[in-house]
């Protein structure tokens, strides 16, 4: 699911980057901005970031710092794994609090119509929209986050220390495969030059 939340938010993303262009063309044409691409964008970038979030913990692209952590053995390395998630878990339930209660409250604002409180702009959009689009992305990144410490702290009760490892942890052998593959382009070009120089 979060993989096709990941490929929705990519659309919206390049969405946005037509638009822009329309406008940028619109303004330079007619000296007008027909596309409102601007407030439009501002939205779904938060919307689509909100929703990515979830992919970059189910494929683990978030960033994590292990010059620490690669020195411990597997059963400290996984026991920081399950703190961490739980770490990350309570941050996204936060993050999604706070944005329902900030959309909720944009809800309860007088507005013009029944949806409460919009934006200050032409396009006057009920800002509850936006808003809870956004905080609905940050539930799903919680309820991932929720799900992946259930099944870590599972694991690790068991002692399965390589499965929290596979599932939150820091995969050692990426690094280690980036680190022989430069090595072995710096021999290569070594090589090369020294077959060059004779």
């Amino acid at each position: 699911m979060s993989r096709y939340l990941s490929w929705a938010a990519g659309s919206t993303i390049l969405f946005c980057a037509v638009l822009v262009t329309l406008d940028v063309i619109a303004r330079n044409l007619f000296n007008d901005n027909f596309f409102e691409s601007y407030e439009i964008t501002i939205y779904l970038y938060a919307i689509t970031v909100a929703f990515s979030f979830s992919f970059a913990l189910v494929t683990k692209t978030h960033i994590r710092i292990d010059v620490v952590y690669a020195k411990f053995p597997p059963g400290w390395r996984a026991g920081l794994d399950i703190i961490a998630i739980i770490m990350l878990t309570g941050l996204a339930s936060l993050m999604s609090f706070y944005a329902w209660s900030l959309s909720i409250e944009s809800f309860k604002l007088p507005g013009p119509g029944n949806l409460g409180a919009v934006s200050a702009s032409d396009m006057s959009v009920p800002l509850v929209i936006p808003q809870s689009l956004w905080a609905l992305g940050l539930t799903w990144f919680a309820f991932v986050c929720i799900v992946y410490l259930l099944q870590s702290l599972y694991y690790f009760l068991r002692g399965d220390f390589a499965t929290v490892t596979k599932l939150i942890g820091v995969e050692q052998r990426e690094g280690e495969a980036e680190l022989n593959e430069a090595l072995e382009l710096a021999r290569e070009d070594e090589n090369e030059q020294a077959r060059g120089n004779s």
